[in-house]
């Protein structure tokens, strides 16, 4: 199973237990493929390593995660999509989402999750997600 995860929910993951944290160890445990852009990578990698929230994980322990996700995933190239996300900075996730055929968007933003669709794509909460793909 192919998904696209947002960015604020790959934070989530990074920072405490629950549905994200769910999902990393998903896709630690190749039960799922991780797809990212230059762009969607860049933003967790800018985030994680710069903002102050984070600065209370080591150093170490943060580009160790990123050099995680970068093993486990899977590179492809966002292209603009008739389907349109009402704020342009989630347009690159949705744009992914659908060039790259995911069966899942996983967000916790409203502007994404308000599309509910976007062709064989599923736009769903990390919770939603897991209840409803059934990964054993």
């Amino acid at each position: 199973m192919k998904v696209v995860v947002d960015t604020n929910v790959l934070l989530a993951a990074a920072i405490s237990e629950g549905p994200p944290f769910d999902i990393v160890n998903m896709v630690f445990g190749g039960r799922i493929m991780l797809i990212f852009s230059r762009e969607t990578f860049g933003e967790l990698a800018d985030i994680l390593m710069t903002r102050t929230p984070f600065d209370r994980i080591a150093r170490e322990v943060r580009a160790a995660f990123l050099g995680h996700l970068a093993e486990r995933g899977t590179w492809a190239r966002p292209l603009p999509q008739a389907v349109m996300c009402r704020d342009p900075q989630d347009q690159v996730f949705l744009d992914l989402a659908v060039a790259a055929r995911v069966d899942y968007l996983v967000t916790g933003d409203d502007d994404l999750l308000v599309i509910g669709e976007a062709d064989i794509t599923r736009i769903r909460t990390p919770r939603q997600f897991l209840d409803e793909a059934q990964i054993p």
